[in-house]
């Protein structure tokens, strides 16, 4: 299984790469690729396409991350199937992959330029272009490897990652999973979007307002 989001940046191009391929969470970069670069010189040749069709300006890359259910994937299997993911679903964008497995849970994180280098258009991403492509792309693949994918119409099994934890540690409260669960998002998360999308992988719903909220999807309360 594979909770998939997508993330627009107007900035930050190398930190986000620097970020994908840092060495402690890739085993010393073994678990990279890239696709129509190379990993030393990504952020450079991705402004060159940028400059060379004139379209330096808007969102800047994109940022997709896969994250795996504990204990399903193998860390190669993970590479293999976001490599196949960009060849199948990013022709001619350069991108960037870096499986991390820094956490109980492995997780891909894709970089790609918002331009593509071949043919000068600008990716455009939407809910639609998310079900009927990212997400239908990943949940295919996760099938022909005879990994488990997220039911729609079965919400508790979008939690998974939750029930693992409750496994695992013997039954936490969820006031001390929740905490836990703060302290590592805070930890990994570039900015504070990065740092909801962290949390909404981890099985939260997230209330915006004077004060934040938290719960479990099919809690009551926040």
């Amino acid at each position: 299984m594979a909770v998939t989001k997508i993330l627009a940046r107007r900035g930050g191009l190398a930190q986000a790469i620097a970020y994908v391929v840092n060495g402690d969470k890739t085993e010393e970069q073994v678990l990279t690729a890239a696709q129509g670069c190379s990993l030393g010189s990504a952020c450079a040749e991705m402004q060159d396409a940028k400059i060379r069709w004139n379209k330096t300006d808007g969102v800047q890359l994109y940022h997709i991350i896969q994250s795996f259910r504990p204990g399903e994937i193998t860390p190669g299997l993970a590479l293999e199937i976001a490599q196949e993911f960009v060849r199948e679903h990013l022709p001619g964008y350069q991108a960037v992959i870096g499986i991390h497995t820094d956490r109980d849970h492995i997780h891909a994180h894709i970089v790609f330029n918002s331009v593509n280098q071949l043919t000068g258009e600008k990716y455009h991403s939407n809910a639609r272009s998310y079900y009927q492509q990212i997400r239908a792309i990943s949940d295919r693949l996760c099938r022909e490897h005879g990994l488990s994918v997220i039911v729609q119409s079965e919400p508790a099994r979008s939690v998974s990652y939750i029930e693992w934890l409750r496994q695992s540690k013997g039954q936490p409260t969820f006031r001390s999973m929740l905490e836990a669960d703060l302290r590592d998002a805070i930890r990994d998360a570039n900015d504070l979007g990065h740092f909801f999308l962290l949390m909404e992988h981890k099985g939260y719903e997230i209330h915006h307002g004077g004060r934040l909220g938290f719960r479990l999807r099919g809690q009551e309360r926040f």
